[in-house]
């Protein structure tokens, strides 16, 4: 005979953390803290299978291979959430859920690196979509603003603890995964290796993290999916935050820019990553870096380089 199914929902989770971010850059759920949540369904989609491409060994060369950003990986789940609706019922809400392969490594710092570094690229979306309504504005015309202007919107993961269930292979309790809001069927990259399909909104994007945080900080893996309105819903995203220089590397650096090798051998790794995830720069980049072309653009994105991405077009 076949097996009942088994009883109860496949997770009961509890919300540990809500980051807390401007709703103009950032898609984040109704979740609570403390409030209880029942998994009832859960999804592995094929066209979701790019999320895992950032872990592994040599998966990309400009990426990390350590750290819980990129050293741990990750299993995502489409994952149909049964919540309070506030008053009285209950609502469901279609997210992603994501849980690290190894049990050893279902912790809160792991988790609540994810949910740092999305909050990080939410506020960086939230001033570039103010930035992009003011040039909307200016141009077009209306009276836009960081949420109604097409924009970036990163889908920010709540932080909860597993309290029980029966799908004990992705949590058990007390262990921690992430819960984003994400309907989507579909993740596709915008960002990754340089060779996606070229993307305006995306592009600019990565290129004014760069250049707002004159090269503190990168964002990488950008993924996600567009909508029919244009708005790009990112999932996920990690922030690379280059090692302070050593006199070492410093030393280098100056033998190097005192010899006649060629550009592409005195560039720095950032450099070199830069210019392989940003091949060409948008009107929409000329808008907050317009020196991109000259010397100067070392001032604003940090990165010590003449081009600032731009290829030969």
């Amino acid at each position: 005979p076949t097996p009942a199914p088994p009883e109860g929902p496949a997770l009961a989770l509890r919300v540990a953390q809500v980051p807390l971010v401007e709703t103009g850059g950032a898609r984040l759920g109704r979740f609570t803290v403390g409030e209880d949540l029942a998994v009832t369904e859960l999804q592995q989609l094929k066209a979701m299978d790019a999320l895992g491409w950032r872990y592994g060994p040599g998966s990309q060369p400009f990426l990390p291979q350590d750290g819980p950003r990129f050293g741990v990986t990750h299993v995502f789940w489409r994952a149909k959430v049964v919540a309070s609706d506030g008053d009285g019922g209950f609502e469901e809400t279609w997210c992603l859920l994501s849980s690290a392969e190894s049990p050893k490594q279902r912790d809160m710092e792991v988790v609540q690196a994810a949910t740092e570094d999305a909050a990080a690229v939410a506020g960086y979306a939230q001033a570039f979509n103010a930035q992009t309504a003011r040039l909307h504005n200016e141009e077009v015309g209306g009276d836009h603003d960081a949420e109604s202007v097409v924009g970036i919107r990163v889908c920010v993961p709540v932080a909860c603890f597993a309290i029980g269930g029966h799908a004990m292979h992705i949590a058990q309790p007390g262990q921690a995964v992430s819960l984003a809001m994400y309907p989507f069927l579909q993740v596709n990259k915008f960002v990754f290796e340089g060779h996606e399909a070229f993307t305006e909104l995306a592009q600019a994007f990565f290129h004014y993290v760069a250049w707002h945080s004159a090269g503190k900080e990168v964002v990488a893996d950008l993924q996600g999916f567009e909508d029919e309105d244009g708005d790009i819903f990112i999932v996920d995203p990690a922030v690379i935050r280059p090692k302070p220089v050593s006199l070492g590397s410093l030393a280098s650096t100056l033998l190097r820019d005192g010899t006649s090798q060629d550009q592409h051998e005195t560039q720095t790794p950032e450099q070199r990553r830069f210019d392989a995830w940003h091949p060409k720069c948008s009107q929409l980049c000329k808008a907050f870096d317009p020196t991109r072309r000259s010397v100067n653009c070392r001032r604003h994105c940090g990165l010590s380089m003449p081009s600032c991405g731009v290829g030969s077009g």
